[in-house]
């Protein structure tokens, strides 16, 4: 390697550290830090991302990368960190420092405040923190710029290069797919039997079979953690250092199981990357809507699957003999699968999942391009809830207030879980085509496979092509909707006779 792209890594390592230092702080703000701290916390955050932020914009990255990117005949890998490494400053360099340090203070006040309202369900305890964080975030896409609505510059963090011109009639496309086959289940006279799920499951005994599940499908503990939270999440500061949390519902067993899956698939990602390219441009996954593949295909597509419960039943019903008594695989497998439109996103079915994504993005999409406002959106929100589900929330905590994602000022973010229940059906019907006995291997327990299968193909490139690229490569065909039209309308058309 030349030392004109050994003196550009150096400089984005120094910024690699500082950010990967700013999400342990986030870490510890979710998981452990004391409500009295919450203040001081915000300060320790803002000036971290402040710091980070300078070594991003300041002359000696930008001399860097402009000699690296002089350099005749780089290589593949070269070439992709170069881009990456201009996309990031690019948008850095747009963005003023005083409103870098304004936005981390803000957040971290956003999520401090969520808390406190999503515990005492007082939605106007949430305007004023809400109100100040979509117009610093309107802020930000007027420095970065767009061509069409603001909205566009914050979703290009987390899903690079995604429109609203393009997610518009994607999203329109899977809410019409979903209202067709949510008509069929109505129609159908067969239900599962949900009491076997909302027995008593004690925490302790939950946690630890969920944490012999995530050791089963390849997760590894000695490079991770577990931990609670109030809303379940996955970070990772490096493949050596990924942490899950989860939350616990005695009387709801899905929750802690498939939330704690859930996120041990986004582990698995982050475990998967390349530990040479760790700290480079492209040592990072490549976007949100690739990540939550992960997670889905993991959660639903394997966790929801009837070869997988061949397989953990017993073992389940060994923990909870006495709930589980009498349960038949196929009445688990029903009701684990249940299509019945719900308030909570993160417990909702595959079916209705991406109604919750609609109603969330056409309100943050209108919050940040000016349409509406903080204070009116109960009220929008019950609204939609009802003519999209034709139920209305009781308690905001179930309704407006149930996502942490505002608080913490992720504007744009909400669209990629759909992108990724596109990608997740996709990739899967490769990884069934490309291993012939997946599915007879998932049934014995045996889930490395399909780990290793999805590092080889997805994991390891880290940020080496754009998505849709990554995508095409992993599974043959650009990215379509079609596959997992095609894989709910099969699986829900059997489970409820259609």
């Amino acid at each position: 390697m030349k030392a004109e792209m050994k003196t550009l890594l150096e400089r984005w390592s120094e910024f690699q550290d500082l950010s990967r230092a700013l999400s342990v702080l986030e870490w510890d703000q979710e998981t452990q830090l004391p409500a009295g701290g919450a203040a001081a916390r915000a300060n320790h955050i803002a000036t971290l991302a402040s710091v980070a932020h300078e070594k991003l914009v300041s002359r000696e990255f930008r001399s860097a990368l402009k000699k690296a990117e002089k350099l005749p005949r780089l290589t593949a890998k070269e070439q992709a960190m170069t881009r990456e490494a201009r996309r990031e400053h690019r948008r850095a360099a747009k963005i003023p420092s005083d409103l870098v340090h304004a936005v981390a203070i803000a957040e971290s006040r956003g999520l401090a405040a969520w808390r406190k309202t999503y515990r005492t369900n007082r939605w106007s305890g949430f305007v004023k923190p809400l109100t100040e964080l979509v117009r610093l975030k309107r802020r930000v896409a007027d420095a970065v710029g767009y061509r069409d609505v603001p909205y566009d510059a914050l979703l290009d963090v987390y899903e690079p290069g995604a429109t609203v011109k393009e997610l518009d009639p994607l999203l329109g496309e899977l809410r019409e797919a979903t209202a067709a086959l949510l008509r069929k289940i109505g129609r159908s006279k067969r239900r599962p039997d949900r009491r076997i799920l909302r027995r008593h499951y004690p925490q302790a005994e939950q946690l630890a079979f969920g944490r012999k599940v995530v050791e089963a499908i390849g997760f590894e503990l000695d490079k991770g953690r577990i931990d609670l939270s109030t809303h379940p999440f996955c970070t990772g500061f490096d493949p050596g250092d990924v942490r899950l949390t989860t939350r616990v519902f005695e009387k709801h067993l899905p929750a802690c199981l498939f939330g704690l899956i859930h996120e041990a698939g986004h582990g698995l990602y982050e475990q998967g990357l390349d530990p040479k390219l760790t700290r480079t441009p492209i040592g990072n996954p490549i976007s949100l809507g690739v990540h939550e593949s992960q997670s889905r295909l993991w959660e639903n597509l394997v966790g929801r699957g009837r070869p997988f419960w061949r397989h953990f039943l017993p073992r389940l019903k060994r923990v909870f003999p006495r709930q589980l008594e009498g349960v038949k695989l196929d009445d688990f497998h029903f009701a684990i699968n249940e299509v019945m439109p719900s308030f909570i996103r993160v417990e909702a079915d595959e079916v209705t999942y991406n109604l919750h994504i609609v109603l969330r993005y056409e309100i943050e999409k209108d919050l940040v391009n000016g349409r509406i406002r903080p204070r009116d959106l109960p009220a929008l929100w019950n609204a939609q809830m009802k003519k999209l589900f034709g139920i209305s929330p009781r308690r905001d905590s179930e309704g407006v207030l149930q996502d942490i994602h505002w608080g913490m000022g992720l504007f744009g973010y909400f669209p990629t879980y759909s992108l990724g229940n596109l990608y997740s059906a996709q990739i899967y019907r490769k990884a069934q085509k490309d291993l012939p006995e997946l599915e007879g291997k998932i049934a014995k327990g045996d889930l490395v496979p399909l780990r290793d299968w999805l590092r080889k193909k997805i994991h390891r490139w880290g940020r080496m092509y754009p998505a849709a690229d990554l995508i095409r490569r992993a599974t043959g065909a650009k990215p379509s909707p079609r596959p997992f039209v095609e894989y709910v309308n099969a699986k829900y058309g059997e489970l409820y006779d259609l």
